[in-house]
């Protein structure tokens, strides 16, 4: 695929982003296999990160104090849309076709445009407890990692 092509997919699934919560894309960066693209408002930022062949996923965070940041897969976990991830999944890489790409993007703006309001209007209170979750999930990785380095 294509920047340009890329680049169009990325604009048209967020263009009720930048419409109606006065986003606009700060950044674009293309590594070798990877790509990130920023938006930003007076007081959100939202990450799309992207690597190739892969699902691409959004990080969504306060754009003054950057360390205030999640996903908005723990969101959607939070609010009860999506069902908790199990450690599994987290060692089974997801793979995506360059064909579903731009539904999948546009799928991510429509949940974030859903679920996210708050978030994109300035309201951080739900940061914490994504943030707490992800660092739960990431440490039962963890032990599930060295028990199984034990078993070997």
């Amino acid at each position: 695929m294509k920047k340009s092509e890329f680049e169009r997919m990325v604009d048209n699934a967020f263009i009720n982003l930048t419409r109606t919560y006065k986003f606009t894309k700060t950044e674009t960066k293309f590594e070798q296999r990877s790509c990130t693209v920023r938006y930003q408002n007076a007081t959100t930022e939202i990450t799309l990160n992207y690597e190739l062949g892969g699902r691409p996923w959004l990080a969504i965070g306060e754009v003054n104090q950057p360390e205030n940041r999640s996903t908005l897969g723990w969101l959607l976990v939070e609010l009860g849309v999506d069902p908790m991830p199990t450690l599994e999944q987290a060692f089974h890489p997801v793979t995506m076709e360059d064909a579903e790409l731009e539904q999948a993007m546009i799928k991510m703006n429509d949940q974030l445009l859903e679920h996210g309001v708050a978030l994109l209007k300035g309201d951080f209170e739900i940061l914490p407890a994504l943030q707490a979750r992800a660092r739960k999930y990431a440490l039962a990785c963890k032990r599930l990692m060295a028990s199984r380095q034990k078993q070997t």
